[in-house]
């Protein structure tokens, strides 16, 4: 009888399982709490077992790049951020400012954090969002913040930013063309619905989430990790190792084979079209009804830590010689701050790190928006 239990017991776990990978509403609602709980220690997260079947996740909470590869020598927990909140004697000044920027400072609270500006509007250019409408009751000031590998590439005439034709050519830019061919529309057969259900890639990564990404399954990963990394050397391939052993970065900043490698041969033409590239996005957004442009670039981890490793290409350094915006420049900060501005365990600046760039943004709006 017992036997005979354990296939249907198994077909409905399966069957609950793959209901719950299927409900995208369900997996949406929990992917917050999971990856981000541990920034809210305080708050009640449910009872023990949807905590231990849905929650808990350890993908994010010691780093992205630890997530990735799960090696315990690089087990580090973030800090969370700090909201920035305007100062006690700070008055109005009808002035906004917009910031077009990565994930840097995505998720990040920034409408206190520069004394000059009534509000902060964050636009994630990971992202589509059209183009950029300044509000006409504001002086509107826009600052370009991009990670030093983002700027390879950077053409706003391919964006959804420059979809306003008359501006576009007011402003010199190339008209974009949006890539052509026809919308698909939903499948009609109830086979192709199926089809599309079950080999629907974020099924895929739903069902991965359910069941193996949870901190329970943590030590794991843990131990496959560290053998791999001891007998072969092996690590996913987004994530690096540093010289010194003292912290991952992102392979992508690495790799010489990735066009966003700091150890690329780059040219001075190269060079050039990015910075004419940044030039043509503040000449557009000049068009669009902004008094100012500038400029902010986020050093690779790995060109503060380990540009020693090979021929360091210096790209943020002559992008910023060549480019005609005014910058808000962080390299020499960062390389010669005494305290660690980047995480460990993650591709990002830490607290510290962030801090060191509001703190300067700040004092260079003030002298650069009188």
């Amino acid at each position: 009888m017992g036997k005979k239990l354990l296939p249907l017991l198994a077909l409905v776990i399966g069957t609950l399982v793959m209901v719950t990978a299927m409900n995208q509403s369900f997996i949406n609602k929990i992917k917050q709490e999971k990856y981000f709980a541990h920034l809210n220690p305080s708050e009640k997260k449910g009872n023990i077992v949807y905590k231990t079947l849905f929650l808990e996740s350890d993908r994010w909470r010691y780093g992205d790049l630890y997530g990735l590869c799960y090696l315990p020598g690089y087990k580090f927990p973030l800090e969370p951020f700090k909201a920035y909140k305007h100062k006690a004697d700070w008055k109005p000044s009808n002035r906004i400012l917009y910031i077009i920027g990565d994930s840097f400072l995505a998720d990040k609270t920034l409408y206190g954090a520069f004394d000059g500006f009534d509000n902060v509007v964050f636009l994630d250019r990971r992202f589509p969002f059209g183009p950029v409408q300044p509000d006409s009751t504001k002086e509107n000031y826009m600052l370009m913040e991009f990670a030093e590998r983002n700027l390879v590439g950077y053409d706003i005439s391919q964006t959804d930013e420059a979809l306003v034709p008359a501006k576009v050519m007011e402003s010199g830019l190339p008209i974009h063309q949006k890539a052509a061919g026809a919308a698909q529309g939903l499948p009609t057969t109830i086979t192709a619905r199926l089809n599309n259900i079950i080999f629907n890639k974020d099924l895929n990564r739903n069902l991965e989430m359910v069941l193996f990404d949870n901190k329970t399954i943590t030590p794991f990963k843990q131990l496959k990790a560290s053998l791999n990394y001891a007998l072969f050397k092996r690590l996913p391939k987004e994530v690096a190792v540093a010289s010194d052993n003292s912290r991952l970065f992102l392979n992508i900043t690495v790799d010489t084979a990735n066009l966003q490698s700091a150890f690329r041969p780059v040219s001075d033409t190269e060079v050039k079209v990015i910075s004419q590239n940044l030039d043509n996005a503040r000449k557009y957004y000049l068009t669009l009804g902004f008094k100012d442009v500038f400029l902010s670039v986020i050093p690779n981890a790995v060109s503060i830590y380990d540009e020693q490793r090979g021929p360091y290409n210096h790209l943020l350094e002559r992008v910023e010689q060549t480019s005609a915006l005014k910058k808000v420049s962080l390299l020499s900060a960062f390389k010669n701050s005494k305290a660690n501005v980047f995480y460990r365990s993650d591709a990002h600046w830490n607290p510290l790190g962030m801090d060191m760039w509001v703190n300067q943004t700040n004092a260079f709006l003030a002298a650069n928006t009188h």
